[in-house]
Formats: structure tokens, C-alpha cells, sequence
């Protein structure tokens, strides 16, 4: 039971730790750093649950045209723009493709960009190859982070122009547009989803595990969870190791432990001894075992401390037959 609400309370103060940064305006909570990290076999899962993991959709001249001019079209549907709002924001949009055109044609970007893709794909064939040795896994690990400082190197004035673009958009909007739509909210990303399962998930797995409401469930959801975690960095050998793990691990860790006894806890039933469990459900007795004889009974069948009894429906066996004496 003190197993079950340590864990429990590890999960509820993680999913309130994580909300209470997102909700409070500061940095908010996401989960695409640790995705981005990913360095185990299922690394390139996770990686691509990210929107645009690599930025190969900004590094696109046509699907960038694309991208914009659908968040254009988003902003004037949700404030209900005019027609000469909605001209307006044509010629914003216009101006920023221009000003991608020519950062798209400038020579430098041109070769930054071609050595980007040539990296990336490098990187890529030794991540998805299962018989790639130690040694090229860690280097392609170490490639990753280089490859990651330069997304971000060629992608930081794309993200400025298309940054300002939203911005002089939605500034379109008069006070009554702005008063009667209320505040514009993009479309939810896979990221977006992904970030508030494991927030709120975490919170409700740590309230029920505490309170011993459904523990076989909320156990073998943390167990799911924390499975997804171990396998996302698993500090095997041949792999690199994980750079933000406390300490020295060998294909134990502290991830593998708290998932281990979270599967011991879906087959012990604490709710049922001390939780909500044994309200909800009801408390399951075991049933009382059957009677037994005695051990201790003597040769003759009877206890030693009983008085034996003929039973009913067998009669008693005769010491002689009727008629013979004991002499013959």
C-alpha cells in the first residue's frame, strides 16, 4: 500500500508541476524536447510524433506557401474578416512570400541547406538501420544535436518572417472582431495532444493510485507509461546514454524499477485493503475453506478427545456371528 501511494504521488506531483507551468503564462510543458532526444529502437517513432520533426516542411518553398496562406485563411475565418480585411491580408501575405522568395535564393542559405539535407539523410540511414554498429550510433547521436542547431540556424529567419506575418494579420481585426470571436487558437498538432495526455494523465493516475480508486487500471496505465519512457532512452549497450539521466545505468534503471512495481501493483489488491476500491466495488473476501477431519485422529478414525458415535445408515460390525462360540 505505502509502494502504491509513493507512486502515486511521484505521478500527481509530475502532472501538477507540469500544468502549473503552462498554466501560469510561464514556459509551458512540452514533451517534444524529450521526443526530439530520443535515442532508443523506437527513437525514429518518436521523433516523428513531432510536427515537421526536421523542419523539411519550411525548408519547402511550396509548402511553405501553403502553410501561411491556410493560417491567413484561418485568421479570417475565425474573426470574420471583411472583404477589405480579407484584401488586406493578401497583400500581407504577398509581402511575406516575397521576403521568403529571396531568403530562399540567397547563396548561402542555398549551401546551408543542401549540406542540411545531406547530414540529415546521413544521420537518418545510421538510425534506421538495426545492424549499424555502437560506434555509428553514438556518432549519429552526436550528428543529431549538430543537425538540430543547424534547423534552427536555417530556419530562424523563415520563423521571424512567418512570425510577423501572423502578427500584422490578426492585427486586422477591429476591438469588436477581437471582442466578439475571442482569442485565436491554431489548430491542435499531434504535439499538442501528446503534451496534455501526459499532463493530465499523470495527474489522474497519481490521484487514483493514491486513493486506491481503480488501481488495477491506473497501475497498469503507469506502467504503460513509463514503459513508453524507458524504451524512448534505454540505457542499453551500443546505444548512446541518456544525457539527462541522474546517474550510471546498465540496462536497469530508475524508469524500468517504478514500472516493474507498478506491474506488481495491477496483481496486488491495495484498493481492496485500504482504497476507494473497497467502497466502489465492494470488498472481496476470500471464501472460508471447507471443514477438514482432524489430523490427529487415531487409527480407529475417532479424535482423541471425542466420544465415538455409530453413524446412522452403517451398522455396527457383530465381534461374533450368531450361534458360534468363542472357542470355535
Amino acid at each position: 500500500m505505502l509502494l502504491r501511494i509513493a507512486i502515486g504521488w511521484h505521478f500527481l506531483y509530475e502532472g501538477l508541476e507540469k500544468y502549473s507551468t503552462t498554466s501560469k503564462g510561464g514556459k509551458p510543458f512540452s514533451a517534444e524536447p524529450y521526443l526530439r532526444a530520443s535515442t532508443g529502437p523506437l527513437a525514429p517513432y518518436f521523433r516523428g510524433l513531432v510536427p515537421d520533426v526536421n523542419g523539411l516542411a519550411k525548408l519547402d518553398p511550396a509548402r511553405l506557401k501553403q502553410v501561411w496562406t491556410a493560417d491567413v485563411d484561418q485568421l479570417g475565418h475565425h474573426y470574420a474578416f471583411d472583404d477589405q480585411q480579407r484584401t488586406e491580408a493578401a497583400k500581407v501575405l504577398r509581402k511575406s512570400l516575397h521576403d521568403a522568395d529571396e531568403w530562399f535564393a540567397d547563396r548561402e542559405f542555398i549551401e546551408a541547406r543542401r549540406k542540411y539535407y545531406h547530414d540529415l539523410a546521413g544521420v537518418q540511414a545510421i538510425e534506421r538501420n538495426p545492424a549499424a554498429l555502437s560506434f555509428e550510433r553514438e556518432r549519429a547521436a552526436a550528428e543529431r544535436k549538430d543537425l538540430d542547431a543547424e534547423r534552427k540556424e536555417l530556419l530562424e529567419r523563415i520563423d521571424a518572417i512567418g512570425g510577423a506575418l501572423h502578427e500584422a494579420v490578426a492585427k486586422l481585426a477591429t476591438p469588436d472582431q477581437v471582442a466578439s470571436s475571442g482569442p485565436f487558437s491554431p489548430p491542435r498538432t499531434s504535439i499538442d495532444w501528446i503534451n496534455d495526455l501526459t499532463m493530465y494523465g499523470l495527474i489522474v493516475m497519481g490521484v487514483c493510485l493514491i486513493l486506491g480508486l481503480c488501481t488495477p487500471l491506473a497501475a497498469l496505465a503507469g506502467a504503460v507509461f513509463l514503459g513508453q519512457i524507458y524504451l524512448s532512452m534505454p540505457p542499453w549497450p551500443g546505444l548512446p546514454a541518456n544525457p539527462m539521466a541522474e546517474g550510471h545505468y546498465l540496462i536497469v534503471n530508475k524508469n524500468l524499477v517504478e514500472m516493474l512495481a507498478c506491474l506488481a501493483l495491477v496483481f496486488i489488491p491495495t484498493g481492496q485493503w485500504i482504497g476507494l476500491d473497497a467502497l466502489v466495488f465492494g470488498r472481496k473476501v476470500p471464501a472460508t475453506a471447507p471443514d477438514v477431519p482432524d489430523a490427529r485422529a487415531t487409527t480407529s478414525g475417532t479424535s482423541a478427545n471425542s466420544n465415538p458415535r455409530p453413524s446412522p445408515d452403517v451398522s455396527p460390525i457383530p465381534l461374533s456371528s450368531p450361534g458360534v462360540s468363542k472357542r470355535e
